[in-house]
C-alpha cells in the first residue's frame, strides 16, 4: 500500500495547489468588486452603466468561483508526450497564463471521456480522483494504451495500477453486501453498523 500512499499524496498537493489558486481568485474577485461598488453611481450615465456592467461581471466571476469547491478536480490525463493535463469543473490558469485545469467542456478534455484502449487518442492514462471537501480520497488508473509504455520506470508505474499496487480505490466504508442489493438507486452506503465482521 506504500505504492498507492504515495500517488495519494502526489494528488493531493496538486489539489491543494489547485484549491490555493481558486481561493487567490476569490480575494481578487472580491477586491475587484469591491473596488467597483465603492466609486458609486457619479459620473455620466455611460460612466454608471460601465460601473454597473463591471460589477455584474465580477458577481458572476465571484459565483462561479464559488460553485465550484466540491470536485474541482476530478480527473488526469497521462498523454504519450511525457505531459499530464489535470481536468475539472473549470479552468484554472497562473499568473502566468500556463494551464492549471482544463475545464471538463474544453476540447482539450475530450479525450478524458473519449479515449479508449482501441483509441487512445495521445492518453497513455485516464485517472480518476476523487475528493470529499478539499482531500483526496482515492484515485483509479485506467492504462489505454500499452504499446506506448515501453521499458522502464514509466511502464513499472502504469502496470503497477494493474497489478492493484499503484491504484487506491475511494475509502467507503465497510456495510453488508445486501445494503447494495437492497437500494435502488445506488447510493453511496449510509455508516451505520453492519452484520458482516471488519
Amino acid at each position: 500500500m506504500a505504492g498507492s500512499d504515495n500517488e495519494l499524496r502526489k494528488e493531493q498537493e496538486t489539489v491543494d495547489g489547485l484549491y490555493a489558486r481558486l481561493d487567490e481568485l476569490r480575494v481578487q474577485t472580491r477586491s475587484r468588486l469591491a473596488q467597483v461598488r465603492r466609486t458609486g453611481p457619479s459620473g455620466s450615465p455611460q460612466n454608471r452603466s460601465e460601473r454597473d456592467a463591471f460589477a455584474t461581471l465580477y458577481e458572476d466571476r465571484l459565483a462561479q468561483l464559488e460553485a465550484v469547491e466540491e470536485r474541482l478536480a476530478f480527473g488526469r490525463l497521462d498523454l504519450t508526450d511525457g505531459g499530464h493535463r489535470y481536468i475539472g469543473r473549470i479552468g484554472l490558469t497562473d499568473e502566468e497564463q500556463t494551464r492549471l485545469l482544463t475545464d471538463w467542456r474544453a476540447p482539450a478534455a475530450q479525450a478524458f471521456y473519449r479515449a479508449t484502449a482501441a483509441h487512445p487518442d495521445g492518453v497513455l492514462r485516464r485517472r480518476h480522483v476523487v475528493t470529499q471537501g478539499r482531500t483526496v480520497t482515492g484515485v483509479e488508473d485506467e492504462v489505454l494504451d500499452l504499446d506506448a509504455l515501453g521499458d522502464g520506470e514509466v511502464a513499472a508505474k502504469a502496470m503497477a495500477g494493474l497489478s492493484g499496487e499503484g491504484r487506491c480505490w475511494p475509502r467507503w466504508p465497510r456495510v453488508a453486501p445486501v445494503a447494495w442489493a437492497t437500494s435502488w438507486p445506488p447510493s453511496r452506503p449510509s455508516r451505520t453498523r453492519s452484520s458482516v465482521p471488519t
